[in-house]
């Protein structure tokens, strides 16, 4: 009797039982607003993800804190493979760095990174300003008049505070919930300007209701070639804004395996990469080994960076 109690309690266990993974919808946490560059990225994936794995990715919004809240709901989620995080700096290098958090980099798993694209400052396509160095004058008369839309922490807002300290720009930061609240305000007129990654603005600059003044990184934009980096300008402005996936810590290596193989054939599935393209997605996948030291290396610069500026809260 023993034994056969011990048989029906593995075979009840969802980390033994013999049913395939997935055997049902994977919830994808999504720890910013609706119509930023996570939103951008997840919806670019579903329907290649749903033909690769045979289960649907859910995605759910939970915002709050910077991206805390629906990190640390997978952080502490049950480790079985069915809710993951779809992940930028801002959650996992930034937050931790800036506010006491329940998590670290060490209660995830990394699955890998999709894509890569700078942060733009962008302004509507009447504002006044029609050069970086157009706003850049303004600034100074007087300073702190013009404001710039961000996140009140992660990497939007880390960022954003790098541009402005080191690059003397003194812009007034004024906290939203992600970047698609952000450039809403743009629109309605709220605000002067957004830092914002440049995938989630994408889609108003070639509607032709924003203008990107600059971007950051080491190279100008294809797509863009007549907008200059922060670099050419003279101001360090080196950080992108990468999107990833990450599970929480302890799910089994098999269902490790079936998902980072999933995102790895993903990424160069033709539909994917067509319905990206119209997104503003810039496809740059990693895998999950190349996606941590990324994401560690970025943690220790972000480390140094708030306690120069002195930003921990």
């Amino acid at each position: 009797m023993k034994k056969l109690a011990l048989v029906l309690l593995l075979a009840a266990s969802p980390f033994v039982s013999a049913q395939p993974f997935p055997s049902r919808p994977i919830e994808v946490i999504n720890a910013f607003a609706q119509g930023g560059a996570n939103d951008l990225n997840v919806r670019a994936l579903q329907v290649p993800a749903e033909k690769i794995l045979g289960q649907p990715l859910v995605q759910i919004f939970k915002q709050g804190g910077g991206g805390i809240v629906g990190t640390t709901e997978v952080a502490t989620a049950a480790p079985d493979g069915y809710k993951i995080l779809v992940v930028t700096s801002g959650e996992l290098t930034a937050a931790p760095n800036l506010v006491k958090t329940g998590y670290t980099l060490d209660s995830f798993a990394f699955l890998g990174r999709i894509s890569s694209k700078p942060y733009a400052l962008v302004v509507r396509n009447d504002a006044p300003w029609k050069t970086f160095a157009d706003l850049s004058r303004a600034t100074s008369n007087p300073p702190g008049k013009q404001t710039v839309g961000t996140t009140p922490q992660g990497g939007m807002f880390l960022t954003a505070q790098h541009f402005i300290r080191r690059g003397g720009v003194p812009l007034t930061t004024v906290p939203y919930g992600g970047a698609g609240p952000a450039l809403t305000a743009l629109l309605g007129g709220h605000i002067d300007s957004v830092w914002a990654p440049l995938a989630a603005a994408e889609a108003q600059v070639k509607a032709g209701a924003m203008r990107i003044l600059a971007v950051t990184g080491n190279a100008r934009v294809a797509g863009h070639p007549d907008v200059p980096t922060f670099k050419e300008l003279g101001i360090e402005a080196p950080f992108v804004q990468w999107t990833g996936f990450v599970a929480p810590k302890g799910v089994p290596a098999d269902r490790l395996a079936i998902l980072r193989d999933a995102l790895a054939r993903i990424s160069k599935d033709p539909a994917y990469l067509q319905v990206a393209e119209r997104s503003g997605v810039e496809v740059a996948y990693a895998s999950a080994e190349e996606f941590e030291r990324q994401v560690r290396e970025e943690d220790q610069v972000f480390r140094a960076l708030v306690k120069d500026f002195r930003l921990a809260k």
